[in-house]
């Protein structure tokens, strides 16, 4: 494990978890809602051996400060500190008996400090965020009629995501006259290489590297009566 903190917020893992749900809270998110969304976002840290606890302890702690802490969390928790599994899981990983013994402690004044409701909820704050996009494809299709798009979004200069858009523009319909479309593909990876071609007016073809994973991969895109097809291929 490298350098040993003994300190209950002293892992990636705790951070990851306590400051997503910090900064949902302070985007005026209710705490429960919140919850729900950050296990099923982080479900396989929640799911690994050597990080669940760390994530455990560090939802109690956002949701105790929250005055929202869940029985079945506290529960988990508490299990967890009274048996001492997580100390079992750092003997495991290599850690000497002092480090083990430093932890026990921390461990101990986590659990006391959770065990005793907050007098009030922690106070949201309402941080100044600004988006950006930088755009890395902007394809026009060859009737002119649609233009697929694909840009890396930013929140205060940090990369979030990349994703795109299927636009149509405006004046092609009569009715809707200032066009539409919508989302066509999503993934995490700042820097990852993707380009677009188009091989005719209704199909589209995408070119991406092989490592990239699609949270949102759609192989069709619709608009009154204009479907496109896209394909997808590894580079």
């Amino acid at each position: 494990m490298g350098t040993w903190s003994y300190k209950i917020d002293g892992n990636d893992s705790f951070l990851d978890i306590y400051q997503n749900f910090i900064d949902l809270y302070n985007q005026g998110q209710h705490p429960a809602e919140i919850s729900k969304q950050i296990q099923d976002e982080f479900e396989t840290m929640f799911n690994d051996f050597d990080d669940r606890n760390n994530c455990l302890f560090a939802l109690a702690l956002a949701q105790w400060e929250t005055k929202s802490l869940d029985p079945i969390i506290y529960n988990q928790v508490k299990e967890i500190i009274e048996s001492y599994k997580d100390l079992e899981i750092w003997r495991g990983l290599g850690a000497d008996e002092k480090a083990i013994e430093k932890r026990k402690k921390e461990l101990g004044k986590f659990l006391n400090q959770i065990s005793k409701e907050k007098d009030k909820a922690k106070r949201r704050i309402k941080s100044k965020y600004e988006f950006t996009q930088v755009d890395i494809i902007s394809l026009m299709a060859p009737d002119n009629k649609k233009l697929f798009s694909v840009s890396e979004f930013f929140t205060n200069g940090v990369y979030k995501q990349t994703g795109s858009l299927m636009m149509w523009q405006p004046g092609v319909d009569k009715i809707l006259i200032n066009g539409g479309g919508s989302a066509v593909l999503y993934f995490t990876g700042q820097g990852k290489s993707i380009s677009a071609k188009w091989l005719d007016n209704q199909t589209l073809e995408v070119k991406h590297d092989k490592d990239i994973v699609f949270t949102t991969k759609d192989s069709r895109a619709y608009f009154c009566g204009d479907d496109i097809k896209i394909t997808y291929k590894t580079i």
